[in-house]
């Protein structure tokens, strides 16, 4: 095993001990974030889980964690805990887009959620993130399986107007949830 870089190379300035734990801590949580996704990527939320429990929990505030900490719950079907975790991201992080979509996401499949529960959080998200565009084609996906086509159109119209118009009518002709307006986007 090789020394320390600190005693192979004595002309660098030592890190006092604290420093080296907050390095090493680092080192190890961004290592362990990796891995989990590493983990997710191949289909494995139990063992990308494992990754996250490795995680010192004072490191477990990070947007990057927290968001990880959701998808593993997601692959895992745990909706009301990826709904407490969506939670503690919009809190931490109020100005960050991503816990209010993914609440919105886990209300949808929780439980006790619906697909109006996840549209009437997600429509508070709009008003607050008028320039994102995943919140109205959510909306629209919301609207298109409740059957309110007129109301899915204009969501839809909404996010291409604000996003990146072929890659959004790209991932809307695969969007199972929006299949009731796929003929009409055949033409777009």
């Amino acid at each position: 095993m090789y020394p320390s870089i600190w005693t192979r190379f004595p002309f660098c300035p030592l890190l006092k001990s604290s420093e080296k734990v907050a390095a090493s801590s680092l080192h190890s949580t961004s290592h362990c974030l990796s891995s989990a996704e590493g983990w997710l990527l191949l289909n494995n939320p139990i063992e990308a889980l494992g990754e996250l429990q490795k995680i010192d929990p004072e490191d477990r505030s990070t947007s990057e964690y927290l968001e990880t900490e959701w998808r593993v719950h997601a692959d895992l079907e745990q909706w009301d805990l990826g709904l407490e975790v969506a939670q503690r991201l919009m809190e931490a992080y109020p100005e960050n887009t991503s816990g209010y979509i993914l609440r919105s996401y886990a209300l949808r499949r929780a439980p006790k959620g619906s697909l109006e529960a996840a549209r009437e959080a997600l429509l508070e998200a709009a008003a607050k993130f008028p320039r994102e565009p995943i919140i109205p084609y959510n909306l629209a996906c919301y609207a298109a399986q409740e059957g309110h086509l007129k109301e899915a159109r204009t969501f839809l119209r909404m996010a291409l107007e604000i996003g990146d118009r072929k890659q959004l009518i790209r991932m809307a002709r695969r969007d199972e949830d929006l299949k009731p307006l796929w003929e009409e986007l055949k033409n777009s």
